[in-house]
């Protein structure tokens, strides 16, 4: 985490005092922060990127320290072009191959309301077919994460929420989404 935030610090071209006064916190207490000492805690992460101007750094954050987003969030890509143009591209195909496994996992899904409907070959072909959809929402979340050079996704997020609020998708009068509901 130290080596990003720090690159984030340098490309805003701002000093630690600077960071640690926005933080509401000492010096210090900053350098123990992002030199592991200190635990961060996603609200600093949350500020931190707003400070920096990094929305990778709450990724990266999620993914090494919370444990559910240990679990679920993506590894940030670092060896592959990043330029929005090679992720459109890397996009289209996996948009293709995730329409192919879409029309394989429907076949699959066909009267199935869980895996014990399932035979062990349809499970090892859901597994492959998922697969290819959870490669395309990787590269969704990079490019998620590359509009930020040219957008506030943040500000886009709270409005698509709104306008799902406002097309009644979500009715706050009603309970949390239930396993029951969700099959």
């Amino acid at each position: 985490m130290r080596d990003l935030i720090e690159a984030a610090r340098y490309r805003k071209k701002v000093p630690q005092r600077y960071v640690a006064k926005k933080l509401h916190m000492s010096l210090s207490s900053y350098q123990r922060l992002i030199t592991d000492e200190e635990n961060m805690t996603p609200e600093d992460a949350l500020q931190l990127s707003d400070i920096l101007d990094c929305p990778t750094l709450t990724m990266v954050y999620c993914r090494k320290q919370c444990v559910i987003g240990h679990r679920y969030c993506y590894d940030v890509l670092n060896n592959v072009d990043l330029s929005p143009t090679a992720i459109l591209t890397k996009y289209r195909m996996e948009e293709r191959e995730a329409a192919e496994a879409l029309e394989v996992l429907a076949e699959l899904f066909l009267n199935k309301r869980d895996k014990g409907d399932c035979t062990e070959g349809e499970l090892t072909q859901i597994g492959k077919w998922a697969q290819e959809l959870l490669d395309l929402e990787h590269v969704i979340e990079t490019l998620k994460l590359r509009l930020w050079d040219f957008l506030d996704v943040g500000q886009l997020v709270k409005e698509h929420n709104q306008k799902c609020f406002e097309k009644r998708y979500v009715d706050s009068r009603k309970p949390e989404l239930s396993f029951e509901e969700a099959v």
